[in-house]
């Protein structure tokens, strides 16, 4: 049995520089692919944290955060707390999300006995606002049945989930209700911090 031992490593050192051989030898023909989606691809495609939409003439608002600003709302309002949404026209965040993207638009709603009231409208780069469904989106006929009047809810500084007909998730954020400072629970120092100051 110890006779075999150093016949077993030597086997492993040399497969081991075989395949470090081969790779070095791979590594400059592999090239990445353009234009493929990086979910179903190998390739790793880098996107830079403040990437954000290109800018048509009458696109809508975007709102310069990283990819994921819809989960950057919701943290907001986790951390922060909110006040209770007035009633009358409101400023808004409406997030959507896919598998692929994720966008925050700006935009107004009116609020009426604490709930929103269609239309929802998204501004656009001129200032002006459009209807949710002058941008293109409609809510999934499914997803309306099942909700009915709980989609115009506002809990918590924020709208419930809703789905379009494109599989896109969104979200509409009442931001001026968010508190300015967070209201989370501060926790305590250790004793000996603590009881020794």
């Amino acid at each position: 049995m110890i006779s075999a031992t150093p016949k077993i490593c030597l086997a492993q050192s040399d497969t081991t520089n075989a395949i470090k051989s081969n790779l070095k030898d791979t590594a400059n023909a592999i090239k990445p692919i353009a234009n493929v989606n990086t979910d179903s691809a190998i390739v790793k495609k880098d996107i830079p944290v403040d990437t954000v939409a290109i800018k048509k003439a009458d696109s809508a608002v975007v709102i310069a955060t990283p990819m994921n600003c819809y989960k950057q709302w919701l943290d907001a309002v986790a951390e922060r707390g909110v006040k209770p949404v007035t009633d009358g026209t409101q400023e808004v965040v409406i997030a959507f999300k896919s598998k692929e993207s994720c966008h925050c638009y700006l935009g107004k709603v009116e609020v009426v006995e604490g709930k929103m009231k269609a239309p929802l409208y998204v501004k656009t780069e001129g200032g002006d606002y459009k209807t949710f469904v002058a941008m293109g989106k409609k809510l999934d006929p499914e997803f309306l049945a099942v909700q009915g009047d709980a989609l115009w809810q506002i809990t918590n500084g924020m709208s419930v989930l809703f789905q379009t007909v494109d599989q896109e998730y969104g979200r509409v954020f009442f931001y001026k209700s968010i508190n300015k400072n967070k209201q989370a629970n501060k926790e305590a120092p250790s004793p000996s911090d603590l009881l020794n100051n």
